[in-house]
């Protein structure tokens, strides 16, 4: 698989690399489009759209605290023609330092990763498998077919140590898959869960921050 769409997010504790792997050799840019609050990238890779959606997230966060920075990816991908380009995700810490430590830091509709050394913390976060089920019921950007194929205990995403990957299942013609992934970090603090919080976010709040209604 090639990776021909790759995003770098710089943070003190390395890099967080959000990008997209395929078989497919067709791979054409065919638009750029600005948000109130993004900005996309829109490309064809065989028989999919895929649109590439990046922001910061909101501040201040909900409870009235910030983070010293964050960065989201929204993927929006739609099948309009037959074809199987084995399309995968993945949200990753990469060229860290050996004093940096991992945790998993999941909870309520969330799955997430905790990175930390002596002066900084980060987090990466996606939906779980519960809230994309939850998705596919009402059809909101998961297939409805996919219903109970996803739950709390089993995901599409997979949680790595440094992150997320996440298989694209084959999809039918007009379906439609939304994935999200979020980061911030912030200096590290005793008892404060900031970080933890900026990427604990729902579909419908980063739309309508972002602006994509």
């Amino acid at each position: 698989m090639t990776n021909p769409i790759v995003r770098i997010f710089e943070t003190p504790l390395g890099q967080v690399i959000c990008g997209l792997s395929t078989d497919s050799a067709n791979v054409d840019n065919i638009g750029v489009k600005e948000y109130e609050n993004g900005r996309s990238t829109s490309y064809r890779i065989g028989g999919h759209k895929v649109e590439l959606i990046e922001f910061k997230i909101r501040q201040p966060l909900y409870n009235g605290e910030t983070v010293k920075d964050s960065n989201g990816w929204i993927w929006r991908i739609e099948k309009r023609e037959e074809s199987i380009d084995n399309l995968k995700l993945t949200c990753v810490l990469s060229d860290y330092s050996d004093n940096v430590d991992f945790d998993t830091a999941s909870g309520e509709h969330l799955d997430a990763i905790k990175a930390s050394n002596n002066e900084w913390t980060l987090h990466i976060g996606t939906e779980d498998g519960e809230i994309l089920n939850s998705r596919a019921e009402s059809s909101d950007w998961f297939p409805k077919r996919l219903k109970n194929k996803v739950n709390f205990y089993q995901s599409i995403t997979n949680i790595l140590e440094e992150g997320f990957e996440t298989e694209i299942p084959e999809l039918q013609i007009g379906e439609q898959i939304h994935i999200q992934y979020l980061s911030a970090y912030d200096q590290k603090k005793s008892e404060s869960v900031r970080t933890w919080l900026a990427v604990d976010e729902f579909k419908r709040k980063l739309e309508n921050w972002v602006g994509i209604w």
